[in-house]
């Protein structure tokens, strides 16, 4: 069990946390990965400081990043010679969610980790008042000057171009996860968000995954850790529970959260080659009881009604 002094639980202010068998480096130093006692979140301690942030998100990131989903090649972020057709919605989990759920409603809505702004761009031939935040400069800059849209450049965390109920839906597509504070961002949204408004979130549980489970209960069985061979993007590890607790603390509702799982030839297969095919190996029946369940997946995707009085 490990007591810090220096941090407390980002979710329930806990300041016992207990190490989990993985870890990362990041400029010489080990960012362990730790549970809370008393509520399970799971987070790097410590965690990268805003400057190595910045480093870790320069323009590379965006623009020469793989990708790490085997079922296509390698592709730039931000493809500015690509012949897009923005002139109406594209088809992806979030715009094909709020169509099929709530159609002809004309959203105030705000993409936070918009990237160069292809999907706000798009929605707005649905009569919706599409604005984005984008941490980015170069993708922030392209959304600007090449596709007219109204991106502000920054971090949701420090932010503060927006004002009280401004909009009734926002989306964080992979990004809660990224945050130093998920708990103080999810605040600032029910400020932002009128009454009713929709927060809506798509971010990976993958330590929801039982072939996770049983590959932490190994490591830690042998007392051995693992070092990720990612740089540190991910702050935090969500499950379906942890991020209930975490929205309602914040008088968020959960309406929906759907819980997939991706097929086994579409899984990263890092590490050695006995992990890569135990990975292999639990994906095949693990995706078979999340087809008949709807549990245990390795993504969610969480809509959650904001609370506050009108």
């Amino acid at each position: 069990m490990i007591s810090s002094t220096m941090r407390t639980c980002d979710l329930c202010g806990h300041t016992e946390f207990r190490p989990r068998p993985f870890y990362y480096t990041l400029e010489g130093q080990r960012l362990q990965g730790v549970q809370c006692q008393q509520c399970e979140l799971v987070f790097l301690d410590p965690q990268p400081t805003p400057a190595q942030l910045e480093r870790l998100y320069g323009k590379e990131y965006f623009t020469e990043r793989p990708n790490y989903d085997r079922t296509i090649q390698d592709q730039k972020f931000i493809d500015e010679g690509a012949a897009l057709d923005l002139s109406k919605p594209r088809a992806d989990k979030f715009t094909d969610y709020m169509l099929r759920h709530y159609p002809g409603r004309h959203f105030r809505y705000l993409e936070v980790g918009c990237g160069p702004g292809y999907t706000l761009k798009s929605l707005q031939s649905l009569g919706w008042e599409t604005h984005g935040l984008e941490i980015s400069a170069h993708a922030a800059e392209f959304a600007r000057t090449q596709l007219g849209l109204p991106v502000v450049t920054g971090n949701i965390e420090t932010a503060e171009d927006f004002h009280e109920s401004q909009f009734d839906l926002a989306y964080l597509g992979d990004v809660l996860e990224h945050l130093l504070s998920p708990s103080a961002t999810i605040a600032k949204f029910r400020h932002i968000l009128a009454p009713g408004g929709l927060l809506v979130l798509a971010l990976p549980s993958v330590l929801n995954l039982p072939s996770m489970r049983a590959g932490f209960a190994l490591y830690s069985l042998l007392g051995r850790q693992r070092r990720m061979d990612l740089p540190p993007y991910h702050l935090y590890e969500f499950t379906p529970t942890t991020i209930r607790k975490m929205l309602a603390k914040h008088g968020f509702e959960v309406v929906d959260l759907l819980n997939p799982v991706k097929k086994p030839q579409q899984i990263r297969l890092g590490g050695n080659p006995v992990e890569q095919a135990g990975k292999l190996l639990g994906q095949y029946p693990t995706y078979l009881l999340n087809q008949a369940t709807g549990r245990f997946g390795d993504r969610m995707f969480v809509v959650a009604k904001n609370g506050k009085l009108s």
